[in-house]
């Protein structure tokens, strides 16, 4: 007779990078031991659990309990293998079970402990390049009922979403990598100026010691931060916001290298010349504890041409902008138009204008007074050929073309693209063209924060209601970053090291390479290989052969560490 074939095929996609990547890191035991199991706890332990999701959001792009279920029952075969251990069909990645891992993540001690051990992990296998400490925050929105002691008020939204309640995540990432260190889960409407030192504290105590330095955008400058750095024997680098004292003396610290004779240093970055500025130092006091620290701080007047350039762009517009609306004060007689009669009032009206636009001095405006003579109709009545008249005189100011001020304009754009920052650094560890290029070239979270809240993992718009779930999600997806954000340095060490670009990773382009790969790119890259495992039953004998793994995995796995020979953890051939 003839025998029967029975072929069962199951997609294996990027899991046995993601979860070998994991089991390196010894995540698995890491969340089992924060995480913790009931008494009574059959099947996967919470660790295990934990990063099968984490695998599944990372590879699906989908962190819905409800489709982990249906994922864990499609990879049962690729997980019992990569685990090394059974797996229930149906009950694994059930919905209860995924809500109590997520609600075990939202307890705020136990989570600090394990954002403190997934570093030492981390940098026990691999080894971070930590230049500094970037600090900075986001928001996420959802469609949620705001309280006013909830996590989702109304608060300022970075999503360009005011109308909805938000939530905040405070973040520390380490340079230049971007690799997420420790996160923070606040209120929407809380301000980042009291976030940012029980953060520093918790990454300084991550760590284990002082003297890191620490980056941050103006919301960091506040002079309470700044003393605490000190106080802690840190440092610091950011930008002091153009308000207050520093508003009030940039012009004159300007006005030091326009127009005196204070001398100006360029600054290049990468062979391209990006600007040029001097410093000073002064000496800054509070006090931290009840104790007073005193410290010096390099002021570093610095210009970007970049930034001048787009400023100067901007200029124009509201030059033309303000022109239109000067004009528009004293519209044409007509129906409906209101002339301005009174001619002290005129003025007043212009000078709002030039100031809405910021372009006042730059403009030229007159304003003649017009008088015209009015025939009126006396008495009461319908008019009539002999009815009497009289002659009234009418007066109204009229704005005539409005003019540039040429000189004032053409000295304008060298008073563009100007900021101020602030270090604590010895100059022998960053000279002021170093501290700019650091600072300029440290957006590390500006790519982390697109990764959580869009894809692959998809905060926004929250789809959890309850306060310790809405902590709870949010964390996990900050874990699933963390395996993305040691993805990508380690692979693009290798490809310098070796000196071989990495080729596949863009759709419908094979052939173009690239030495800076994403992490996102490179497991988008390996989904497409469409990897398949196939059980092969011929009556009482099995086999499960596996697809080649294609090159870019083959190369990626190689660079991170893990064994080729992943792919035979899957097949096997039995009899």
């Amino acid at each position: 007779m003839a025998e029967t074939v029975t072929l069962t095929h199951a997609r294996v996609a990027d899991m046995p990078l993601l979860i070998g990547l994991a089991q390196r890191l010894r995540r698995p035991e890491t969340l089992d031991r924060h995480l913790g199991n009931h008494g009574p706890h059959q099947g996967l332990r919470n660790g295990w659990l934990a990063t099968v999701w984490l695998a599944y959001i990372l590879s699906e792009g989908d962190h819905r309990k409800a489709s982990v279920q249906d994922g864990a029952d499609r990879h049962h075969q690729t997980l019992e293998r990569l685990l090394g251990q059974p797996i229930r069909r149906g009950v694994e990645g059930h919905d209860d079970r995924l809500g109590i891992v997520r609600q075990r993540r939202s307890q705020t001690a136990a989570w600090n402990a394990l954002e403190a051990e997934l570093w030492q992990r981390t940098v026990a296998v691999y080894e971070i390049v930590l230049t500094g400490v970037r600090l900075d925050s986001t928001t996420t929105y959802g469609d949620h009922t705001p309280t006013d002691d909830g996590m989702m008020p109304y608060g300022h939204s970075q999503d360009h979403r005011p109308d909805l309640p938000q939530v905040k995540l405070m973040a520390a990432a380490a340079e230049p990598s971007g690799h997420w260190l420790a996160g923070d889960v606040h209120a929407g409407q809380a301000a980042d100026d009291p976030l940012d030192q029980p953060l520093v504290a918790r990454v300084r105590q991550m760590m284990g010691r002082s003297g890191r330095l620490y980056v941050g955008d103006s919301k960091m400058a506040a002079r309470a931060t700044r003393a605490d750095l000190v106080a802690h024997g840190d440092y610091d680098l950011m930008p002091l916001p153009l308000t207050g004292e520093t508003g009030a003396q940039l012009e004159a610290w300007i006005g030091a290298v326009v127009e005196g004779d204070q001398p100006a240093d360029l600054i290049w970055d990468d062979g391209r010349l990006r600007g040029g500025g001097y410093e000073f130092a002064r000496l800054r006091r509070a006090e931290v504890s009840g104790q007073p620290v005193a410290w010096v701080e390099r002021v570093q007047v610095v210009r970007s041409r970049a930034l001048a350039a787009h400023q100067a762009t901007q200029l124009a517009q509201r030059l033309a902008t303000a022109a239109g609306a000067v004009r528009a004060l004293t519209p044409a007689r007509g129906r409906g138009k209101r002339p301005y009669r009174d001619e002290a009032a005129v003025p007043a009206a212009v000078a709002r204008v030039l100031a809405r636009y910021d372009v006042t001095g730059l403009r030229w405006v007159s304003w003649p007074r017009e008088e015209h003579a009015l025939r009126r109709d006396g008495g009461r009545g319908r008019g009539s050929p002999h009815r009497p008249t009289r002659m009234e005189g009418e007066a109204r100011d009229v704005i005539t073309p409005v003019d540039r001020d040429e000189a004032a304009i053409e000295r304008q754009p060298q008073r563009l693209g100007w900021r101020v920052q602030v270090t604590n650094l010895p100059m022998e560890r960053r000279s002021l063209a170093q501290a700019v290029v650091h600072y300029r070239g440290g957006g590390c979270l500006e790519r982390d924060f697109p990764l959580v809240n869009d894809r692959p993992l998809g905060l926004s718009p929250l789809s959890v209601r309850r306060d310790d779930q809405i902590i709870g999600l949010t964390r996990l997806l900050t874990l699933a970053l963390r395996l993305l954000t040691v993805i990508e340095p380690q692979i693009r060490r290798g490809l310098a090291r070796t000196g071989e670009p990495l080729a596949g990773l863009y759709e419908g382009q094979p052939r173009r390479t690239t030495d800076r790969p994403t992490g996102g790119r490179l497991l988008n890259a390996v989904a497409r290989a469409e990897i398949t495992l196939t059980r092969i039953q011929m009556g009482k004998r099995h086999r499960w052969p596996i697809t080649p793994l294609p090159t870019v995995l083959a190369q990626a796995l190689a660079y991170l560490g893990l064994s080729p020979s992943l792919d035979k953890r899957l097949a096997e051939n039995s009899s």
